[in-house]
């Protein structure tokens, strides 16, 4: 077992590594959030959020976790946690379906989006700054699928007690109990051998935990610190999401059926200023501003990928510079933009084409903005 130390503001994580098939100082470093519910943050240097990262690296690391659960019995239901893991969450299951040319493997992810539709479940993050998931019921196309899954796969970015991954398990079990087998998939998984028993004795069913590392920590808080408060925030609870919440994650989505939304126009756009770029996903819509950054470094582009954040996290750690906005659905929740490249033309993109018009984030930063999901162009 390795044992790292990682000095933070405020205070010290201590990681014990029992695995690392992704060396751990090029997928991690660390940060302090501005919440004093959980007052450390690992920052993935391979997710595409708070660090900007090639679009290739993260594909790998979509591929490798989805070599590891490729071969669970289908139907498979694979669910990202918004908003940090939705790129990770569809990447995955998309790679899945892509590596055994499946086509039972439905994507759906959690979100914070408020949509008139009818829930499929909900639950809660308690440490988080922004806790309430939802789930909702799919799109009757994808229905069978989601209820008659034989295995069902649950994606985050990192796993530390599993509390809230196990609740939407056992959230989705009410529904449907005739699944065989869970997978927790994550890049970092920080669950004891202990934890993970009991995480498969709750759900009463084999658990499995792919991850690239594997491990446990502790955090211990500098006394000195003064415990940060979390940022003011008036959201209109009133308001739904659903003329701009176009996201097709939200509602179900047969992975490997990925389609370009680029037109040759965007493309000229973007080409036109002859700069390196960042291509930027907007919160929960994270997994087709990927799949486009992509495909330009796949066609010669120097590009790299990242996407704004609810995550309130201070500068200093691992986090160098910090935009601060008000989020694109007009809540009024502020929203944020980490270690952002001035050197690299921003391109901001959205779900829905009234966006770019009303959210000041991409002039501030001197970027294009973009709206290419398909459904918008019908809209």
């Amino acid at each position: 077992m390795r044992v790292v130390e990682a000095p933070i503001q405020a205070g010290c994580l201590t990681l014990m590594l029992r695995r690392e098939e992704w060396p751990l100082a090029e997928c991690v470093t660390y940060a302090t959030r501005q919440n004093p519910r959980r007052l450390y943050l690992f920052v993935s240097k391979v997710l595409g959020k708070h660090w900007p990262v090639r679009p290739r690296v993260m594909r790998a690391v979509h591929r490798r976790l989805a070599a590891k659960i490729a071969n669970l019995p289908g139907p498979m239901l694979v669910i990202g946690m918004a908003e940090t893991a939705t790129a990770l969450g569809r990447g995955v299951a998309e790679e899945a379906a892509l590596q055994d040319g499946r086509d039972d493997i439905l994507y759906l992810q959690t979100t914070r989006c408020r949509l008139t539709r009818p829930l499929a479940f909900a639950f809660d993050e308690s440490h988080s700054h922004a806790p309430d998931h939802a789930v909702y019921l799919p799109d009757l196309a994808v229905q069978p699928l989601f209820q008659a899954a034989r295995s069902l796969v649950l994606v985050d970015d990192e796993i530390s007690t599993g509390r809230t991954l196990a609740e939407l398990a056992s959230a989705y079990l009410q529904l449907n109990p005739r699944v065989e087998q869970i997978a927790l998939a994550s890049i970092t998984g920080w669950l004891s051998e202990s934890r993970q028993q009991e995480l498969a004795a709750l759900l009463e069913r084999p658990v499995y935990f792919p991850s690239l590392i594997e491990g446990e920590f502790s955090f211990t808080a500098d006394p000195a610190f003064p415990p940060p408060a979390l940022p003011a925030a008036f959201a209109d609870a009133a308001q739904p999401h659903d003329a701009i919440a176009m996201d097709p994650a939200l509602t179900g989505v047969i992975a490997g059926r990925w389609i370009n939304p680029l037109s040759q126009g965007e493309r000229t756009r973007i080409r036109k200023p002859g700069r390196p770029l960042t291509v930027i996903g907007t919160g929960e819509y994270a997994y087709t501003p990927f799949r486009i950054a992509l495909m330009l470094e796949e066609e010669g582009y120097d590009v790299s990928y990242q996407s704004t954040t609810r995550s309130p996290v201070l500068v200093g750690d691992a986090i160098v510079s910090r935009w601060e906005f008000l989020d694109h659905h007009g809540d009024g929740i502020p929203n944020y933009l980490y270690n952002l490249d001035p050197d690299r033309l921003p391109v901001v993109i959205y779900e829905h084409p009234a966006l770019p018009g009303i959210h000041t984030l991409p002039n501030r930063i001197g970027g294009l903005a973009l709206a290419v999901e398909e459904p918008c162009r019908a809209s």
